[in-house]
């Protein structure tokens, strides 16, 4: 492989990252396969399929229209990809108030598994809690977590 090639689903990941980042919901919903499966630390379950795919990212930029990845290391393995990242953003505002919504900033993993040039599954894992606690900072006061 030339230096400068870039494997398909490492690229098929990136492009992923990219659509996110832009909030382009049709160009990220293109990169799944029809049946994929998507579901992250932020979910009560798992999307299945385009559509529902689809109306999570809508919903998710609609409340976090501030949200983005920074990518940090890449792992590629086959047809699968793993990437680190930051996420950050603003949480959504408590009562419709701007002043309510609070910077936030999580590490986390995004998996990829491709199959025919799309995504055929994913999963993300972070620190939900964090962003929960910086949402709501009252729930700092609860006892510590172990």
């Amino acid at each position: 492989m030339n230096r400068k090639e870039i494997p398909e689903p490492l690229r098929i990941a990136r492009a992923w990252i990219a659509a996110f980042n832009a909030h382009d919901v049709a160009a990220i919903v293109t990169l799944y396969t029809p049946e994929a499966e998507l579901f992250d630390a932020g979910m009560k379950r798992r999307r299945l399929g385009r559509q529902e795919i689809e109306e999570w990212f809508t919903r998710r930029f609609t409340a976090l229209p501030e949200i983005s990845y920074t990518p940090a290391d890449e792992i590629v393995e086959g047809k699968q990809v793993a990437i680190t990242w930051t996420v950050s953003g603003r949480t959504p505002r408590l009562l419709g108030q701007r002043w309510l919504a609070h910077p936030f900033a999580v590490d986390g993993v995004s998996l990829f598994t491709i199959r025919d040039g799309q995504i055929i599954r994913q999963r993300g894992y972070y620190d939900h809690l964090a962003v929960v606690e910086r949402a709501l900072p009252f729930l700092r006061l609860l006892p510590s977590r172990m």
